[in-house]
C-alpha cells in the first residue's frame, strides 16, 4: 500500500488492505473482450468455447486453427440459411468440403420426389472414410426434414499439366546375338535362312559364296556403251 492513496482507516485489517491493493490495480488489468469474441483474434486455446457460444453444430479438434476460425466465423450465416440447399452447401464449405446440392427436379432424368444428391469435387486426391462420414453428418444437420439424401457423387480432378524435362544418361551399349546370321549392316539374314530351309543349307551357302565372288570381281566403274 506504500505510495497508494487509500480511504481505509488506520485500523484497517490486513485483509481489507490486501483487497484495496488488488482493486487499485484493476484498471491496468487487460480485458480483451472484443478480441475473445472475434473468431479471427480469439486465442487458439479458447476457440472451442467460442464455438460453443456460437452454437456450432460440427466441430473437430483435429482441424487446423484456420479451419476452426472459419467455421466459427460462418456459423451465423450458415444458420440463417439452414434447411435450404444453399445452407447445406455453405455448411459443407465451412468445414472444407465444397459441394453442390442437386435436388430431384434438377436431375436428368428426375430423381425420386423430395430427394437430393450431393456432388463433391476433390483436388488431386479423394476423401477419407472419416471425411465422407463428416459430410453425411453435416448434410443431415442442415437439410430440411422433408428432403432425403439420395447419394454422394465424388469427382477427383487433377490440374497437373505436361512439363518439359531432360535426362542425361551414360552407359555401355551391349549387343546380344542369338546366332542368327547377319549382313554387314547388322540386319538379320532371314531370307537366307528361309532359302536354306527350302533348298537346303549347303546349296544356299554355295550360292552365297558365288554371289560374293561376283561382287568382288566386278569393276569399280561400269562403262555403258553410248549406242545403247
Amino acid at each position: 500500500m506504500t505510495g497508494t492513496v487509500t480511504l481505509l482507516p488506520s485500523n484497517a485489517s490486513a485483509l481489507e488492505r490486501a483487497v484495496a491493493a488488488a482493486d487499485a490495480r484493476i484498471s491496468t488489468t487487460p480485458t480483451p473482450l472484443r478480441d475473445v469474441w472475434n473468431p479471427i483474434t480469439c486465442p487458439a486455446n479458447l476457440l472451442p468455447w467460442l464455438a460453443f457460444a456460437y452454437a456450432v453444430d460440427e466441430w473437430d479438434e483435429t482441424w487446423t486453427t484456420e479451419t476452426k476460425r472459419q467455421v466459427i466465423a460462418q456459423a451465423l450465416e450458415v444458420k440463417r440459411t439452414k434447411g435450404t440447399p444453399g445452407g447445406v452447401q455453405s455448411a459443407l464449405a465451412a468445414v472444407g468440403l465444397p459441394a453442390r446440392v442437386q435436388e430431384w427436379f434438377q436431375q436428368a432424368p428426375f430423381g425420386a420426389p423430395y430427394t437430393f444428391r450431393v456432388h463433391v469435387e476433390a483436388e488431386q486426391v479423394g476423401f477419407t472414410a472419416a471425411q465422407i462420414a463428416q459430410l453425411r453428418r453435416v448434410v443431415h444437420q442442415y437439410k430440411n426434414t422433408r428432403s432425403h439424401l439420395d447419394g454422394v457423387d465424388i469427382t477427383v480432378r487433377t490440374t497437373g499439366g505436361p512439363r518439359p524435362a531432360s535426362v542425361a544418361l551414360a552407359g555401355v551399349e551391349a549387343r546380344v546375338s542369338d546366332g542368327t546370321p547377319t549382313y554387314e549392316d547388322g540386319l538379320s539374314a532371314l531370307d537366307f535362312l528361309v532359302d536354306g530351309a527350302v533348298n537346303g543349307y549347303a546349296m544356299t551357302a554355295d550360292a552365297a559364296d558365288q554371289m560374293q565372288t561376283i561382287l568382288r570381281e566386278m569393276p569399280a566403274k561400269l562403262t555403258i556403251p553410248s549406242d545403247l
